[in-house]
């Protein structure tokens, strides 16, 4: 169903705007409010005709969510929340109009906003890829130092181990009786071996001071991204905290000036 995210401010409530949906005209809608009593009329700042306008409005309300005082009601520009709802409609709507805002700002702001996303989806891609990079690695260095026999292992030669007791305090068992209890057997002995051997290797000193050391590297790989620089080859590393918050992500190398972006090296 088609119909309108708007956004109404009154003079009564500076700072705020209220953003809101309607299958009718929204300066009808303004009209409607202005019968509630208040000391100054209600005004129509923008209005955007749209297919399922209750979609945008919602997810408009759940982006503004930092600035809300209530229900619709919220503490921030026109020009904020018409980025918002622009960047929700992905370029869907069927019309707009820019009332009482300052359109270039509005197109600023969402353009800012675009680019910020894009930024932190890149950051998150690299901060994982890096995390990844380094569980493979203590996995790798884990399996050379503490190998982990399949259970078949540990069966077979308890399995083995029961028939040969079997053999020597039970001669008179069948063969079909003593293949079964030391399959049996074997398989309960070698859940317990194999738990008892593993605990006992996590239990290590060093074993320990792997798992601390890959949780050290791991924290190193959320919080910064590493990477070198294009020409010099020096290692760099950038804090997220800085490439999200910043709007330009590219410095200098401080061996070799080289200007160079984290993100796209």
């Amino acid at each position: 169903m088609k119909g309108w995210v708007y956004i109404i401010s009154n003079p009564a409530m500076p700072g705020l705007i209220k953003v809101g949906h309607s299958t009718k005209d929204p300066e009808l809608r303004a009209q409607e409010l202005n019968n509630t009593g208040s000391p100054h009329p209600y005004v129509v700042e923008y209005e955007m005709l749209i297919e399922e306008p209750f979609r945008v409005e919602q997810q408009g309300h759940k982006a503004l969510a930092s600035f809300r005082e209530g229900k619709e009601w919220f503490r921030c520009s026109s020009e904020e929340a018409i980025a918002v709802i622009q960047h929700i409609a992905e370029g869907r709507a069927i019309n707009e109009t820019f009332k009482r805002v300052d359109r270039e700002q509005a197109e600023k702001l969402r353009k800012e906003r675009e680019e910020a996303e894009s930024r932190q989806r890149l950051v998150e891609a690299r901060v994982a890829k890096q995390q990844e990079d380094v569980r493979s690695k203590y996995e790798e260095i884990l399996s050379s130092h503490f190998t982990k026999y399949p259970f078949w292992a540990y069966w077979l030669g308890c399995s083995i181990g029961v028939l040969i007791l079997i053999a020597v305090f039970s001669p008179k068992t069948s063969d079909t009786n003593a293949i079964w209890l030391s399959a049996i057997g074997g398989a309960v002995v070698a859940a317990l071996a194999k738990n008892s051997f593993e605990s006992m290797q996590k239990q290590s000193s060093k074993y320990k001071a792997l798992i601390q050391e890959k949780e050290s590297k791991l924290e190193e790989a959320r919080t910064g991204i590493t990477f070198f620089c294009t020409s010099c080859r020096q290692v760099l590393r950038s804090e997220v905290k800085q490439l999200l918050s910043s709007g330009n992500t590219a410095w200098n190398c401080p061996k070799c000036k080289t200007r160079v972006n984290p993100l796209q090296v």
